[in-house]
């Protein structure tokens, strides 16, 4: 007996109804998601789907600080923004920021709701994703790290790592070669912070261009994976953040994430199989260690396993790229200003005369150095934009904020706003003369308020001492082809380039990652060693002023000029 099935023209009548009903379902969906700021009140353009909401504003043609300056005038100080779905309120009302920052933190403790399930099952545990009791927890076991006592021991390991730097500077200046000059500030800032965290030589910094494996996939790690696939469709569409977790997609590659934990893993076993007691992070953490067990909502105390080896992974991470991109930016920056360079050294050759070594105590005492590396943060900022959200509904000088909504706050936009610096895309260190006479809402290198960045002590003082030790013997100069520094980022380009990568990584199947190396111009600087007549040439890729989204790839060769 055959049995006849329906006719295929009734199966697809019925399809199509199931499919356009979807459809009209989603974009309800979608419709009501998107009153939020027309039923407050909150002036905002019209999100389109299209439009990603509002995300492809932020790529207008120009650069990013144009769109937020352009919106600002259209809209005011206070508007409303949709990425993908969600809302999130502009601000730039510095006084408004000031309180979200600090007198009302108790209703903004966490950074953002989005893409805190997706950085692997040890940095979840992290301080950075860290929300609640837990954050406070974590925060206070680790803040003693990243005191000025601790600071000062640290500084001998720091210098001992600017040490082989030179000593790579000087083998590449003898064999010729070509050398990349970012990889180099990377390799010295991986040297440090795992020598000063977890008390463990990597010897990262080697003058023949070869990667040890830890740099290799600390890179691949730390400088990939929040504009993969997984992290920008998570940030359009939020519910599927859930659904990456439970089908164990993250923001970064599976096999670096877990190369970095065997290796942070295998330092902590060595570690506990000693008897030495060391004075760094790791040792701070072990003597905080409790079993989970007894970790409850509650606790004030104490770090789990699982968060002792996320956190590690994290300093490894916050400590590799920013640093080198700061000293990078400057280096370029004083090559185009030889002037500012030569009263840089002058200051820096008094204080080496008279202290005879770059320490703590030096460092921190030379004036234009802290000026320059100030203006150098102002310039080239790590972020483009700072945000809250809101725990309980909270009216802050007027403004309603609702439960679980959004607030960021434009730095890269404040950095270079033309209302408040003069010239402001012009390096220029005197105007960071008087710190107390710039508002810190318009300058904020690190954050502010109690979640500012927990190592910025640290930081700042690898790059200072660093910056001393080599511009004592080198100088920077620009080269024959070295175009004009203040280029601008097409950011429209930026927002396509990026679009195309992740199509065609999900029409490949390769959903966690998207290379971040976006080629926009190019750039070289030397290194003069001083009183020699050879400079080393270095070429740059990307753009400097936007760190997290355009990967720096320099390379570089020796060449002899006799004009110097």
């Amino acid at each position: 007996m055959m049995i006849s099935m329906p006719d295929s023209p009734f199966l697809s009548f019925e399809l199509l109804i199931i499919f356009i009903s979807t459809l009209c379902l989603l974009r309800y969906y979608i419709h009501r998601k998107w009153q939020y700021f027309k039923i407050n009140g909150i002036p905002h353009d019209p999100p389109s789907i299209w439009n990603l909401g509002h995300m492809r504003g932020f790529f207008n043609e120009g650069s990013f600080s144009d769109s937020f300056a352009e919106q600002k005038k259209r809209l005011g100080p206070i508007y409303g923004t949709y990425i993908g779905l969600e809302p999130a309120i502009t601000i730039f009302d510095t006084e408004i920021m000031r309180k979200i920052y600090t007198k009302e933190f108790h209703s903004f403790p966490e950074r953002t709701k989005l893409l805190t399930k997706l950085n692997g099952e040890d940095m979840n545990e992290a301080l950075l994703p860290s929300k609640g009791a837990k954050w406070k927890r974590t925060r206070s076991a680790l803040s003693p790290t990243f005191s000025v006592s601790k600071i000062k021991q640290t500084t001998i390991i720091i210098r001992e790592c600017v040490e082989q730097t030179l000593k790579v500077l000087d083998e590449i200046w003898q064999d010729k070669k070509e050398f990349s000059v970012k990889k180099l500030y990377s390799n010295l800032s991986l040297d440090a912070i795992v020598s000063s965290a977890l008390g463990t030589k990597v010897n990262t910094q080697t003058s023949d261009g070869v990667d040890t494996r830890l740099t290799k996939e600390v890179r691949n790690l730390f400088t990939r994976g929040f504009f993969g696939a997984v992290g920008f469709t998570s940030m359009l569409f939020p519910p599927l953040e859930h659904v990456f977790e439970k089908l164990g997609y993250g923001l970064f590659p599976a096999k670096s994430l877990q190369y970095v934990r065997n290796f942070t893993n295998a330092v902590i076993e060595d570690r506990l199989k000693g008897d030495k007691h060391h004075v760094d992070l790791l040792q701070l953490m072990l003597d905080a260690e409790v079993p989970e067990s007894e970790i409850t909502e509650e606790s004030t105390k104490g770090l789990t396993r699982r968060e002792l080896i996320g956190n590690a992974m994290l300093m490894i991470g916050a400590g590799f790229d920013n640093t080198a991109n700061v000293m990078t930016n400057l280096s370029h920056s004083l090559a185009f200003h030889p002037e500012t360079q030569t009263r840089l050294q002058a200051e820096i050759d008094e204080a080496y005369r008279t202290k005879g070594r770059f320490d703590y105590e030096t460092v921190k005492g030379l004036k234009f150095l802290d000026m320059c590396v100030n203006e150098t943060m102002r310039l080239y900022p790590a972020f483009l934009v700072n945000s809250r959200v809101c725990r309980n509904d909270t009216v802050v000088n007027g403004l309603r904020i609702p439960k679980d909504v959004a607030v960021q706050f434009p730095m890269y936009f404040l950095a270079h706003d033309p209302e408040y610096w003069e010239d402001p895309w012009e390096f220029k260190p005197d105007r960071m003369e008087d710190m107390t006479q710039i508002d810190s809402m318009m300058f904020q290198p690190f954050g502010a308020g109690p979640r500012n960045c927990i190592g910025l002590r640290f930081a700042e003082m690898e790059i200072k001492i660093a910056m001393c030790e080599i511009l004592h013997k080198y100088s920077f100069a620009p080269c024959m082809e070295t175009p004009i520094h203040r280029d601008r980022v097409d950011a429209r380009r930026v927002f396509e380039n990026l679009g195309r990568l992740l199509l065609l990584h999900l029409w490949m199947g390769q959903v966690s990652n998207i290379p971040s190396g976006f080629s926009v111009y190019q750039k070289q600087i030397s290194f003069v060693i001083r009183e020699h007549d050879y400079k080393l040439v270095f070429l740059y890729y990307g753009a400097h002023h936007l760190p997290l989204l355009l990967h720096m790839n320099c390379g570089a060769q020796i060449t002899k000029d006799t004009s110097i």
